[in-house]
């Protein structure tokens, strides 16, 4: 298929993504769904899953196994690949402001089903996926760039934030994997979750939720993206790093599978449940 390409692509749909190369080896995810990229259903679902299904068929089909097979190509450099997933880069304001909580109320089963599809995904892909936080990263969205392996961050006007316990959004299971899965300070979990603590880049660099700060707009932090992805894009020629990852985060991956059994109670049920439990002993 020849990039770039828009998801979703049907005649009366709007593209809520857009999949190019800005490399030989590196392609690029762009989210560009109104000012916030909210993560709807159709982002995610109609765009961003596809989206992710193209770079890996094409990563593998037009590079790896090509290269794996080619006795000419001792070191597999044609094997090499890394993918950047960036916010509109016309704006300097959001990367993603997560979910749409209101109608989230409405479809229980839509982050079982249509979000943790896709962090499962992040956490076994193949070659290595760069964040590139051009702008605030809430809640889901926060979620979304600690699931790729690097992030890199505007150093202005940017904040991560893991806002629900000031809405009243409970954490889902998948949510409580990744973040264990990847932050081993207890008291940065406690801040993220229990304080939503809006980190600024410096704060979140130092707590080591990201792994660079760049100054500047979003084309900045978009180039500071693509100079990370061409240092790592030769550790997938293999073809383990999928492998490696999956086995990385087994425990996380397991977690966010419970995640499809296990109901998100709010606050209401919560109390419903001490009344009926509880209480009476007392």
């Amino acid at each position: 298929m020849q990039l770039p390409v828009q998801f979703p692509s049907g005649p009366n749909e709007t593209p809520l993504v857009t999949v190019s190369k800005a490399h030989e080896h590196v392609w690029v995810i762009e989210l560009h769904n109104g000012a916030d990229n909210r993560l709807t259903e159709d982002m995610c679902v109609k765009a961003l899953r596809p989206a992710l299904i193209l770079v890996e068929t094409q990563w593998r089909d037009d590079h790896w196994r090509k290269a794996f097979y080619d006795k000419n190509d001792a070191e597999k450099k044609g094997a090499s690949g890394a993918l950047i997933l960036v916010a509109d880069r016309k704006q300097q304001k959001f990367f993603s402001n997560g979910f749409d909580f209101p109608k989230l109320l409405k479809k229980p089963h839509f982050i079982p089903n249509s979000f943790d599809p896709i962090i499962k995904h992040l956490l076994g892909f193949p070659i290595p996926v760069i964040a590139a936080i051009n702008g605030h990263a809430f809640a889901a969205g926060f979620m979304l760039a600690l699931a790729c392996d690097y992030r890199v961050m505007k150093s202005q006007k940017a904040w991560l934030s893991m806002n629900e316990i000031l809405f009243g959004g409970p954490i889902p299971r998948s949510f409580s994997a990744l973040f264990n899965g990847k932050c081993t300070d207890s008291t940065v979990v406690r801040k993220v979750f229990l304080e939503a603590h809006r980190f600024t880049a410096q704060e979140a660099l130092e707590a080591k939720l990201v792994d660079e700060i760049v100054q500047g707009d979003s084309e900045a932090v978009f180039q500071g993206a693509m100079n990370l992805a061409l240092r790592l894009s030769h550790l997938p020629r293999l073809g383990v790093y999928g492998l490696i990852k999956k086995e990385l985060y087994n425990r996380t991956l397991d977690g966010i599978t419970e995640n499809e059994l296990v109901r998100v109670a709010h606050a209401p049920e919560e109390d419903e449940e001490f009344q009926r439990k509880v209480k009476p002993r007392l």
